[in-house]
């Protein structure tokens, strides 16, 4: 459940959520005071698996907090929990989460959550049911409630609001109640929301740490990646282009004997089979360049590219190009060889009709859109072939995401950020398909 974007709607919609958020202050307050016994009884073996269980349990409560203001603030509040280790011995894991940052902001936010949370609730709350109670008073007591004795809360101890009539008196009160919910209840709950993420969310220092990992992970990857494909290319030209030249090598060497044995019209017909496994070989070279970096992409760029792929593949595909100008020619290769892997992906495994294929380059990031009229289902399995686009996009900072429902169709976004470097030429802004 989420905030609605109508602001009427949405401050009409606060009170259930301050309730909600209300009955986690208590729930804080009980974890707090487990939190303090548990302090007491960890000098006995016995409170390390208490404290392991109450600091997860803070983490749950911890977590729903995160998803709760996330969702009224309209932001995403990350996790910054570090991986805990498998299978490790009960005071090891106790240990872990006594020295992670996190677990001691969690618990300062339970702390303040228990205390002003609940004051901060309770007073929205009560601001709300004061301006909503004396509004609707008169028309209660002289409706429903006309024989039931007068209520407490209308005796102020210098004046009883005892009668239908005098509690017209407190209508002035409603009203001031009820514009100051309307117009500032919603800021103080926002600004309450505010403090929750500045200790909710990671610190800077971890989010720099994640980060690190996270380039040192892609970094890792792309030498992988630049390994297999060294690799590939050492096989290819052993198994194909070099044997093939050393076939020639002793062709020709057949011809020159035959030569010298004055033996031309057999020589000739060697030399014939040595020239068409020279452009045997030429016509391998090239498709193993172009492997590596096709040549049409230096040409004519990234929609160029993309519109002779579309032409070579055996299912329709149109190319939409919104690009307007030139990429890096990383970038270029980089988004043409991860759409080139998800078309193969969905000639192997969608039963599509039909793709097509809308790049897009707005702030400073490059957005491959590749839909497709298939079964739908797919999902990114490790090693499989999405999971390698994700990996490729991943050395340049780039991202791979799928919606893919059952029965399609199927969307996956390529998002690599890239800096123009200069117009592309005549073939923007025109559509090819087969």
């Amino acid at each position: 459940m989420s905030m609605p974007a109508n602001p009427i709607t949405r401050r009409l919609a606060l009170p259930g959520w301050s309730v909600l958020r209300f009955s986690l202050t208590l729930i804080a307050a009980a974890l707090l005071v487990a939190a303090i016994a548990t302090g007491v009884l960890v000098v006995f073996w016995i409170g390390i698996p208490v404290a392991v269980a109450v600091f997860l349990a803070i983490r749950v409560w911890a977590n729903a907090q995160r998803r709760i203001i996330g969702e009224q603030l309209g932001v995403v509040i990350p996790v910054p929990y570090r991986e805990r280790p498998k299978g490790a011995r009960i005071d090891h894991q106790a240990l872990l989460l006594v020295r992670e940052a996190a677990t001691w902001r969690d618990f300062a936010w339970l702390a303040i959550d228990a205390t002003l949370g609940f004051l901060v609730n309770l007073l929205y709350l009560s601001v709300f049911g004061v301006a909503v109670y004396y509004l609707v008073q008169p028309v209660l007591l002289v409706t429903l409630f006309r024989a039931s004795p007068n209520p407490v809360v209308n005796d102020f101890g210098f004046y009883d609001f005892d009668t239908p009539m005098k509690t017209l008196l407190l209508v002035p009160l409603a009203l001031g109640c009820g514009v100051a919910w309307w117009r500032w209840g919603e800021l103080f709950l926002r600004w309450y929301s505010h403090l929750g993420v500045l200790l909710l969310g990671p610190t800077a220092k971890a989010l720099l740490t994640a980060r690190v990992s996270e380039l040192r992970q892609a970094r890792d990857q792309a030498t992988d990646h630049a390994a297999a494909e060294l690799r590939r290319i050492e096989r290819d030209l052993h198994d194909g282009a070099q044997a093939r030249i050393a076939a020639l090598s002793l062709t020709l060497g057949m011809a020159e004997e035959l030569l010298h044995q004055n033996r031309p019209e057999q020589a000739v017909g060697l030399v014939s089979e040595a020239r068409q496994t020279c452009s045997d070989v030429l016509d391998e070279i090239r498709q193993l360049v172009r492997g590596i970096h096709p040549p049409v992409l230096a040409d004519r760029g990234l929609t160029g590219a993309l519109q002779a792929m579309a032409l070579d593949h055996p299912l329709p595909v149109s190319v939409v190009d919104r690009l307007g100008e030139r990429l890096p020619a990383p970038v270029e290769a980089a988004v043409y060889f991860a759409t080139n892997e998800v078309l193969t992906n969905i000639t192997k495994h969608a039963l599509a009709g039909q793709v097509q294929i809308v790049v897009t380059h707005v702030d400073g990031l490059v957005k491959v859109e590749i839909r497709d009229d298939g079964r739908g289902g797919a999902v990114i399995a490790p090693g499989g072939g999405l999971d390698g686009v994700r990996r490729r996009l991943a050395a340049f900072d780039g991202t791979l995401d799928l919606d893919s429902p059952e029965g399609g169709p199927t969307t996956v976004t390529l998002t690599i950020p890239a800096l123009s470097v200069g117009a592309s030429g005549d073939d923007n802004g025109r559509a090819a398909g087969r």
